[in-house]
């Protein structure tokens, strides 16, 4: 599976809005999201994923562009992803494998 979407990276560190990258009923399920930056003028930037894994919310954060694998638990629940610039706001494309 591979879903191809878009997310924005606010300037001044603040956060983007939330991007559902994948959803489940059931589990364990391994995710690897890939996000890199297509704006002109490129900036680095952080991305925090959200997701249930061992009975409680986990939330990982990486510098991007970059890609991040991780593993859900067992649940009803979805996987999400958010942004934020190092320095001027960044349109970024997300793969999910």
């Amino acid at each position: 599976m591979k879903a191809i979407k878009e997310g924005y990276a606010p300037p001044a560190l603040l956060w983007g809005p939330w991007i559902d990258i994948g959803s489940q009923f059931g589990g364990p399920i391994s995710w690897k999201v890939s996000f890199d930056t297509i704006s002109d003028a490129p900036s680095s930037f952080d991305a925090q994923i959200s997701y249930f894994s061992g009975g409680m919310n986990k939330v990982d954060l990486v510098t991007g562009s970059n890609s991040h694998t991780f593993t859900a638990g067992i649940c009803v629940c979805v996987s999400r992803i958010r942004f934020r610039s190092h320095s001027i706001g960044q349109v970024i494309k997300i793969y999910v494998h």
